[in-house]
């Protein structure tokens, strides 16, 4: 070996040494603690942030660079609130690579860290003033980093990661996102580019938008393409239970492999074996499987490809036992051309409501860009057992829809062309109802529409509309125009039962039932109804006419008009999910009351015809809170009718008895009696649910009626006086007892619930009245007896006369001008 070599070596050793020996006196005397309160007074002074470090900083140097923190806080900008904590976390960096201008990072290790991340509806985050850089007043913003191509690019190489007991709490107004994500451990072997790495996670979701709440965990092997900004996944076993989306108690288990790029908007899926677990209201689904061999999709190359898709569903629906499957075995399109062969299927559900349905199609056709499945075919068949009074036999139903189908795959996007539709229900207490449908539908992410035309049992109806899917809330515009529409030849049997009997009286009211105006806040949109004839329950419509607009939650109803109870309905309403409010203003011409009131109040009080108008208002989140709340006007304008519960002629023609007993009669309402009227009118103003009435008025050939008092509409109770007064008395039979209450106002007391009012005629108040009258007329005809002795008149024959007698009146006259002749 020369001798410059040697000296070369020696030299380069004694540096090496030197340049140890001055690492290691850095190591032992640098103290990292000694820098906190420089931290702290830089957050503070350029990020107006309260930063706190409670635990110790450990650094070491070589051979790797690393530092520990433990106990550190973070306040929000400009407020005490806590933005972030941590309990521990370490950072090691390989020193050697940091002289090749490469970051390496060994290992990232972090416990009980607790963020909260806010967004408002601008855009901006609690994290702006952290991530953004400092430039130095004056500088052009270029000068803030360094030109490109001065350093070499970083390479991203961490050889583990371990986080345990993550927490963010994260509200984002602009995204409607709100809610908690926990991670409660993430291991990782090396991550890097191209690099293959074992994850296991155990996560939990906790979110109030979207509804997500559940636990997320498993294990696969991540491979990182930080190029093309994607991922790979193998050997993937992950699950996930909890609710999501609206759907209920969900487990699901992933198997396979999945690869995404991000740049190219590519998915490859190997394998992939999809387990799942759900309820989604009355639907359960237990045992449920979805397999697919491979599926590539790359929307660049317009390339497309499906292989042995099967899907079987299995679970309840309404208790009833449930299975379905889907084969479609092979799809494969690059750009314009493309292969494939028919899909199949079917669907069973059995129990006292049956269906038996399978669907086909043939080999399909088309493009990347418009995949046509034709000659797509569902025949189904079902039964229903009848339930309640007269719905004892079985419905049968049986039908086929025909639909060509186009798949859209770049715009997430398919069609229903050339659509038809035939439906047959027979029920043995029924006749057939037959429903023929044809038109068209799409949909994408963005819209649908469609247009739809047929007849129900030869009575033609259309339907048109649209929907815009990608605004919130969701926009629908809608008409429909039907011919006839029987809803109770549509809907399952123990829909179109009676109604329920009312509940026994009673002081305390029936059961509540929840009010929820909220999913007109889900809509918003125009929607127009017009039907010749309208059947539902007991309500019976011709002419029907409904125009509606919904806007912001709040519903108005423009126009609802129908020909109904025997006349005519002319009414507006408007609805306010905000306030939870409902107003109604409504007309009725020429109506039946006795039908009206049977078929929305469920009462059988009142008969008549004429004219009922309302201009009422509620608000409430139940029904008993919006009875109590109900405010307005209401006013009846009857003729030939009766006021059904008591016979008020026949119980005033008892008055003698009652009289001589001077006490007042009670008797319970029962529908078997009522007191006719020739005409009925009445007013109310209604406050808290209070109906008030001062001006009754009703006529008949031998009563008058009026009164006044209130219906508790709330508790479904009357306390009204009515005062009777006999007009007319009757020759004969009980005509001297209705005699002897001519001109005499009787007050009659109405107290109870609606179902059982107590009618009580008060004849302790009219008794002396009537005694007075009687006097006052025994004393009229003693003057009568005496003046006709005087003036020397004859005395009333007391048996059937020959011709008719003058009277004592006219003789009297007759007398009278005598005296002054």
């Amino acid at each position: 070996m020369k001798p410059w070599i040697r000296k070369l070596l020696l030299a380069l050793a004694v540096l090496v040494l030197l340049l140890g020996a001055v690492l290691a006196w850095l190591v032992s005397t640098f103290d990292p603690n000694a820098y906190k309160g420089l931290a702290i007074d830089w957050m503070k002074t350029h990020r107006a942030r309260t930063l706190a470090i409670d635990g110790p900083i450990k650094l070491s140097v070589f051979p790797r660079l690393a530092v520990q923190l433990s106990a550190v806080k973070l306040s929000e900008k400009g407020r005490a609130d806590e933005f972030a904590a941590l309990d521990e976390a370490s950072l090691s960096v390989a020193v050697l690579p940091l002289l090749r201008q490469q970051l390496v990072v060994d290992h990232v290790s972090a416990r009980g860290l607790r963020l909260v991340y806010r967004r408002d509806a601008q855009g901006k985050t609690n994290i702006d003033d952290l991530i953004a850089g400092d430039t130095p007043p004056g500088a052009p913003a270029s000068t803030a980093s360094q030109p490109a191509g001065s350093s070499a690019p970083l390479r991203f190489d961490v050889s583990s990661v371990q986080l345990d007991d993550l927490r963010l709490s994260l509200r984002d107004e602009r995204d409607q996102l709100s809610g908690e994500v926990t991670l409660n451990s993430l291991h990782t072997g090396r991550l890097a580019d191209q690099v293959e790495s074992p994850v296991k996670l155990q996560a939990e979701f906790a979110m109030k938008a979207p509804a997500v709440k559940g636990k997320l965990s498993g294990e696969t092997k991540l491979t990182l393409l930080l190029a093309q900004q994607g991922v790979k996944l193998r050997d993937m076993q992950l699950g996930w239970q909890g609710d999501a989306f609206g759907v209920q108690a969900m487990d699901v288990k992933i198997q396979g492999a999945l690869g995404y790029d991000g740049q190219r908007g590519t998915l490859d899926a190997q394998d992939l074996d999809l387990g799942l677990g759900a309820t989604l209201g009355s639907l359960k689904l237990a045992g449920s499987r979805v397999q697919i061999k491979h599926f590539a999709f790359d929307p660049a190359a317009r390339n497309l490809a499906l292989n042995a898709l099967q899907v079987k569903l299995a679970g309840t629906q309404g208790g009833q036992p449930l299975s379905a499957t889907l084969d479609w075995p092979e799809l494969n399109v690059k750009g314009e051309a493309l292969t494939g062969s028919a899909l199949s299927g079917k669907l069973s559900l059995e129990g006292p409501t049956a269906v038996d349905a399978s669907f086909k199609s043939a080999a399909p056709g088309g493009s990347f860009d418009m995949v046509k499945v034709p000659g797509f075919e569902a025949t189904f068949k079902g039964s229903m057992k009848g339930t309640g009074a007269g719905n004892a036999g079985q419905r049968e139903l049986a039908g086929t829809v025909r639909a060509d189908l186009q798949l859209q795959p770049a715009k997430s996007a398919f069609a229903l062309d050339a659509l038809a539709a035939q439906l047959k229900i027979q029920e043995p207490s029924l006749q057939p109802l037959v429903l023929d449908m044809r038109g068209k539908a799409d949909a994408s992410a963005q819209a649908a529409h469609w247009s739809l035309a047929g007849q129900i049992n030869a009575n033609p109806f259309r339907s048109d509309g649209n929907v815009t899917l990608a605004g919130t809330p969701i926009t629908v515009k809608a008409s429909a125009n039907f011919e006839a529409l029987d809803l109770n030849r549509l809907l399952p049997p123990s829909s179109t039962a009676a109604a329920t009997p009312a509940p026994a009286a009673g002081d305390k009211p029936a059961a509540d039932t929840p009010v929820d105006l909220s999913p007109l806040r889900a809509l918003q949109g125009e929607f127009s109804l017009h039907i010749g004839s309208f059947a539902y329950q007991t309500y019976r419509v011709s002419d029907a006419a409904l125009e509606a607009s919904l806007q912001g939650g709040m519903l108005r109803v423009s126009k609802l008009y129908g020909k109904t109870w025997g006349g005519v309905l002319d009414a507006t309403a408007f609805a306010d999910a905000r306030a939870s409010r409902i107003a109604v203003k409504a007309t009725a011409n020429g109506v039946n009351v006795n039908t009206l009131l049977k078929d929305v109040a469920k009462k059988d009080i009142l008969e008549g015809t004429g004219r009922v108008v309302a201009d009422v208002e509620t608000a409430g989140r139940s029904v008993n809170e919006m009875k109590a709340r109900l405010k307005g006007t209401a006013a009846l304008q009857l003729r030939d009718g009766a006021i059904k519960g008591v016979n008020l002629a026949k119980s005033l023609r008892q008055a003698k008895a009652a009289l001589s007993m001077k006490q007042d009669s009670s008797q319970k309402a029962t529908q078997t009696e009522k007191t006719d009227f020739s005409e009925l009118t009445a007013s109310f103003v209604i406050t808290d649910g209070i109906a008030r009435n001062a001006d009754l008025d009703a006529k008949s050939p031998f009563l008058r009626l009026n009164g006044s008092g209130a219906l508790d509409v709330g508790r479904g109770r009357i306390d009204y006086t009515a005062r009777a007064t006999v007009a007319n008395t009757t020759k004969g039979q009980d005509g001297a007892d209705l005699a002897a209450l001519k001109g005499v106002t009787v007050p009659v007391l109405l107290t109870g619930p609606f179902d059982a009012i107590d009618w009580r005629i008060q004849w302790s108040q009219i008794a002396a009245q009537v005694i007075k009258s009687e006097v006052a007329g025994k004393a009229e005809e003693k003057l009568k007896e005496s003046l006709r002795g005087k003036l020397g008149l004859p005395a009333p024959a007391s048996g059937a006369a020959s011709g008719p007698q003058p009277s004592t009146k006219d003789q009297l006259k007759d007398k009278l001008k005598g005296l002054f002749k």
